[in-house]
């Protein structure tokens, strides 16, 4: 067996960040769940295991600048370009290692407040596993927090088989993997036309190949065509990570906490009545399918009493993280389309357009007094999962942290002028990385250098031979460039500008 043991190494993982990895959500799923969550403002020490090309443990470095951030991830390629990424952002409080699971943990290391791990869980060996799991019994703090996601049963049940049959399409070829890719999706695709029995008897299978074939390709080599490949049970992964001494705690999913949107009246009788915790998640997963959770497990719990919970609930400070122009109040949820009740949920936006609130002030708020406390709780829940609203800092703390967010941000904008691949940007308010596509991107490092951002673009595109499509079609000439790039800088000026400067990205 080679050092990758069976992980595609031919091509680097995707530039991702993913925000249930923010200490601000995870220290609220505690929140939630009536425990202690610890105090983001003082020292912590954070490790993401697997962090691929490092870009979200970079960007949440910069976002808590008083913290020690530690990753690893046993691609050197992908640590050069975390370390690369670090220095020019000029970012000390991140150290990235090349190390195997095992071999990290003879590293010099702390005590850990968190371990994060994304998905890696699902596409590893069980001795891999097995170190995951004595790094964590070795290296967490009593009263830290694990999140880790995996691919889930019986989501992937019907799905799984498919997966397996591109990955043994793939071996038969010494080509490329991205050639492979392509091959394996459509001998796949060709099969389902045929109409494959397999493909007959599970019919969920077209929507879901129709969607593999407009993934990230990158994406795809790591997700469907590693050797090892596994989904899970909640209670197989729980008693793996009881030799850690860990116990569930909760969803980093924050809709998870919602249950009028995911399960029916009868769904919830049925699963209240399930008094074993473990099993009853399983139970959860058949009745929602699951295919993928992000679960939070603790080293120890303590529970907050029920007017202490209360006075920390009130003290919740949220920021708007979207626009209102660009909100819809109908959402697809597990339990099918919701529509959420406007004259809850827009004033509670316009009394967070001017600025981060707590729930507390929200109760005051002359727009927002007369929704009872369990609305606005339930409503703000809700818009921080489909992530308009999130928890947010004091303004004292968020300009403490605003000279390393920008120092990101500017080595994140640089890049823009050469690659699409990272479209986070962080925000000292809320503590995490806010989509900003490369366009935006542009205009602000125009913005930042004192130049015109439609004639700044077009020089980048132009010198490299770009242009710009438009509902399909390449717009050729410079002047129908530049006029679609004025409508574009002017919306941006009108909408998102406001916005990202209240997040303190300008």
């Amino acid at each position: 067996m080679t050092w990758n043991e069976g992980y595609v190494l031919e091509v680097n993982y995707t530039y991702g960040f993913y925000g249930e990895l923010s200490p601000l959500k995870l220290a609220l799923a505690a929140t939630l769940k009536s425990l202690k969550s610890p105090n983001l403002e003082k020292n912590f020490n954070y490790c993401e295991l697997a962090c691929g090309r490092g870009y979200s443990t970079n960007l949440l470095a910069s976002c808590y600048p008083q913290a020690q951030f530690y990753a690893n991830d046993f691609n050197p390629s992908h640590i050069v370009e975390a370390r690369t990424l670090a220095e020019t952002a000029g970012t000390k409080n991140v150290h990235f290692f090349d190390d195997s699971f095992e071999e990290f943990i003879n590293q010099d290391l702390p005590q850990f407040d968190f371990i994060v791990l994304h998905g890696i869980y699902s596409w590893i060996t069980p001795r891999n596993r097995l170190a995951i799991v004595n790094f964590i019994r070795q290296k967490i703090k009593v009263g830290g927090m694990v999140y880790i996601s995996y691919n889930t049963l019986p989501g992937w049940a019907a799905a799984r088989p498919m997966q397996a049959l591109m990955l043994r399409y793939g071996r038969n070829s010494s080509e490329p993997i991205l050639s492979r890719i392509e091959k394996a999706l459509s001998f796949t695709e060709q099969m389902l036309e045929s109409k494959a029995t397999y493909f007959t008897q599970n019919p969920i299978l077209k929507p879901r190949l129709e969607k593999l074939k407009e993934q990230n390709r990158y994406y795809l080599a790591h997700e469907y065509f590693n050797e090892e490949w596994n989904a899970f049970y909640f209670d197989e992964v729980a008693k793996e990570l009881e030799e850690a001494k860990l116990n569930f705690m909760g969803s980093a999913h924050l809709i998870d906490y919602v249950d009028a949107v995911n399960l029916s009246a009868a769904a919830q009788t049925q699963l209240s009545e399930v008094t074993d915790p473990i099993f009853q998640q399983v139970v959860r997963d058949f009745f929602l399918n699951t295919q993928f959770r992000r679960d939070i497990f603790t080293r120890g719990q303590l529970s907050l009493l029920s007017q202490e919970h209360l006075q920390v609930l009130r003290s919740l400070r949220f920021a708007l993280v979207t626009s209102i122009k660009s909100m819809k109040f109908k959402h697809q949820f597990p339990l099918g389309e919701v529509e959420l009740q406007e004259k809850v949920y827009r004033p509670i936006c316009e009394a967070l357009e001017n600025g981060p609130l707590t729930l507390g002030e929200l109760q005051k708020d002359i727009r927002t007094k007369d929704i009872a406390l369990n609305s606005l709780y339930q409503a703000l829940i809700i818009m921080t999962g489909i992530g308009y609203t999130h928890p947010a800092v004091s303004e004292t703390v968020r300009k403490q942290r605003q000279k390393s967010t920008d120092a990101f941000n500017s080595a994140v904008k640089a890049k823009a002028i050469y690659s699409d691949e990272m479209n986070f940007l962080a925000s000292p308010l809320v503590g995490t990385g806010i989509v900003v596509n490369r366009l935006e991107q542009l205009l602000l490092l125009a913005k930042e250098r004192k130049q015109d951002g439609p004639q700044f673009i077009w020089q980048v595109l132009s010198g490299q031979g770009k242009k710009i499509i438009k509902e399909g079609k390449t717009l050729e000439t410079e002047s129908e460039n530049l006029a679609h790039l004025a409508t574009v800088a002017e919306n941006f000026n009108g909408d998102r500008l406001p916005l990202l400067t209240k997040l303190g990205i300008s």
